[in-house]
């Protein structure tokens, strides 16, 4: 009864708290960038409480629980890749004054190629929507046991989707502040210590570890050095162009507090919590055995290890964790659908583009219930299908920002277009070369990007269309 009791408080404070912050919503920008006026402080908390989601919280755990030591690259390249986002990109973006990727693409080389962008930015962020609303679902599960998966997955579905659709990104960055608060609470002391303390100390779940399977305390040796390369570049890189935290940055007062902020949240908050929760997972691998899916470490540690009311309070923790990200990737993907495809298609005014932007993260939440339940894993549904944007992204962010003059729309097209073909290709073919589809992609796009832009290059040309 705790649990129920805490998880209906939970919901209750994020539904008022939304609520609240969506009275003052009336345009859209309001709902997309919070007026571009976020405050410092703010920014950094709702900056960190976007990043921990699924895959930081469960995905990180889950990995080490699986895969011991070795887990530990997941939260090494999602680390490497938030750090170079906050340095080389956020202030960048800000400065562009723009809401949604394929904007800045448009204003740089032109529509053709913001459309190409539209489409496979909504696959890639949409890919994270599934991956936390399956998340949200696995965790009340722990609060409700009776509840099926489905049932978990579209009762939260709905609390975040209540609240996003009133408040937009002012309600999302008024909750992130309980949501952060929670999360560092949970994860980053109180896990740790019991994780230490049912273990015995560290010198014991090492001890346990190089008795049941000792593989677990060598580097590389579970995984394998070709996948743990592939995927941390992956998360790495795809992390540099922070889909969770673009309107964030776009919201932010000035270029100067983007790139602050969000260096700030992932020092201070981002890096320790990716740690420390793959650290829970590694201590889960010599507590608890057979566990079924490594998903579920964190809540199962939770239940096995903590009294009701600390256990319910944990576990709302990690509702926080996966509630922020949520809200941010589906607002994120709303907006995308409604200012570049719909909004291309039939110019829309402010109000009207207010009401789409709702519409559309009705839309996409209700898609992702069904992605995410049916999807394999978490980190799987946001490795597969984010792929192939990743892959084009990546360079051609760099070519925008650091390689301006030469970029155009032809090279840039031929960039996108090569990037689905090998990434897609490559995965059909069983990824014969033993790194991952990203990383074949990654690899290709980049070279076109130098050599096509360098063929096409007009000088003079107008870029922009």
């Amino acid at each position: 009864m705790a649990k129920v009791i805490i998880a209906i408080l939970y919901i209750a404070a994020i539904l008022v708290i939304g609520f609240l912050a969506g009275r003052n919503v009336k345009t859209a920008d309001e709902f997309a960038v919070a007026n571009r006026n976020i405050p410092y402080w703010t920014n950094v908390f709702s900056m960190s409480s976007a990043w921990i989601g699924a895959g930081s919280t469960l995905g990180c755990a889950s990995m080490c629980y699986a895969y011991g030591v070795s887990g530990f690259y997941l939260a090494i390249g999602v680390s490497i890749g938030a750090i170079l986002a906050s340095v080389v990109f956020s202030g960048k973006i800000r400065e562009e004054n723009v809401s949604t990727i394929p904007e800045l693409v448009r204003k740089h080389v032109g529509a053709k190629c913001a459309n190409a962008i539209a489409l496979l930015s909504i696959f890639s962020v949409f890919s994270v929507v599934a991956s936390q609303i399956r998340s949200l679902g696995t965790i009340l599960q722990m609060f409700v046991p009776s509840l099926s998966l489905l049932t978990a997955i579209i009762i939260m579905t709905v609390v975040m989707l209540i609240y996003t659709v009133v408040g937009g990104m002012v309600a999302a960055t008024k909750t992130d502040k309980l949501n952060i608060g929670l999360m560092v609470l949970s994860v980053m002391i109180i896990l740790p210590i019991v994780a230490l303390v049912k273990a015995g100390g560290l010198s014991n779940i090492v001890e346990t570890l190089r008795t049941s399977d000792p593989a677990k305390l060598q580097f590389g040796k579970t995984v394998g050095w070709g996948t743990m390369i592939s995927s941390g570049l992956y998360f790495g890189t795809s992390g540099m162009v922070n889909s969770e935290n673009f309107l964030r940055v776009c919201g932010a007062k000035n270029a100067k507090e983007a790139r602050g902020a969000s260096l700030t949240g992932t020092l201070l908050v981002y890096m320790p919590y990716l740690l420390f929760a793959s650290f829970i997972g590694f201590a889960g691998s010599a507590l608890i055995a057979d566990l079924g899916t490594s998903d579920s470490i964190l809540p199962a540690m939770i239940n096995q290890y903590t009294g009701t009311v600390l256990g319910a309070i944990l576990l709302a923790a990690l509702l926080a964790a996966v509630m922020g990200t949520a809200a941010s990737v589906t607002i994120l993907t709303s907006v995308m659908l409604s200012r570049d495809v719909i909004g291309r298609i039939k110019p829309l005014d402010g109000k009207a583009m207010l009401t789409t932007q709702r519409i559309c993260m009705i839309v996409v939440a209700a898609l992702g219930v069904i992605v995410g339940y049916f999807g394999s894993s978490i980190v799987s549904i946001m490795e597969d299908i984010g792929a192939p944007c990743g892959a084009a992204l990546v360079p051609i962010f760099c070519g925008l920002f650091f390689w301006k003059e030469k970029m155009n729309a032809k090279g840039t097209l031929t960039t996108i277009v090569v990037a689905v073909v090998a990434t897609l290709g490559y995965w059909l073919l069983g990824s014969p070369l033993g790194i991952s589809h990203f990383l074949f992609g990654l690899i290709c796009s980049t070279i076109t990007m130098f050599v096509a832009n360098s063929i096409f290059y007009k000088k003079g040309e107008a870029k922009a269309a």
